[in-house]
């Protein structure tokens, strides 16, 4: 029990080490090394747990999709109005976006790095494809029930994706342009009503 304990407090030590050394030189211009030194590790260390830097940061990324997935309560899916749930979704996903400022450029760097690198490009793909069946399902629940327009729930599915990324950035580029939350609603609204 205390090896597993340890374990995971030196994978969360890694991993920490990793998003600050990320934020402040990128991705590319971050080495094993560097990550190591800010974690007070040795490189044997951080390859016991980690076979390479694009490994850490695919945890990252699962890291951060589990926060994001965890302000969701699946159940309320089951009943209740659809769109109105649907718009509930930004509030819910406000504390997780909040810390946009930190893990955004890094996610960023990741999907144009995906663009030439096979393997990252599947675990992009994947982590895409799983937003895309999730909201496709909620789409056809609302479209059953009558509260959401007949719509071809795949192409609405990857235009609700298409505004989250763009609404993230915007918020990143210029945070207090406005209320974002408000925004995602009225784009929701837009899209599916």
């Amino acid at each position: 029990m205390r090896q597993i304990l340890r374990r995971k407090a030196t994978i969360d030590n890694i991993l920490k080490a990793a998003a600050i050394c990320f934020k402040e030189k990128g991705y590319e211009k971050t080495d094993v090394d560097e990550i190591c030194r800010k974690a007070n590790l040795t490189k044997g260390a951080f390859y016991h747990h980690f076979s390479s830097k694009q490994e850490l940061f695919l945890k990252m990324l699962e890291q951060w999709g589990k926060r994001v997935a965890g302000q969701l309560d699946l159940n309320d899916f089951k009943s209740g109005n659809t769109l109105e749930l649907l718009l509930g979704i930004p509030e819910k996903f406000k504390p997780a976006f909040e810390e946009v400022d930190k893990q955004l450029p890094i996610f960023l760097e990741l999907f144009i790095k995906a663009i030439n690198d096979k393997e990252l490009n599947k675990m992009a793909l994947r982590s895409y494809n799983e937003f895309i069946v999730f909201f496709r399902g909620i789409i056809n629940k609302g479209i059953k029930e009558g509260s959401i327009k007949k719509v071809n729930p795949d192409d609405a599915a990857k235009v609700l994706f298409a505004l989250t990324i763009g609404m993230l950035m915007q918020g990143l580029l210029n945070p207090d342009a406005g209320d974002w939350v408000e925004l995602a609603k009225r784009s929701i609204l837009m899209v599916l009503k």
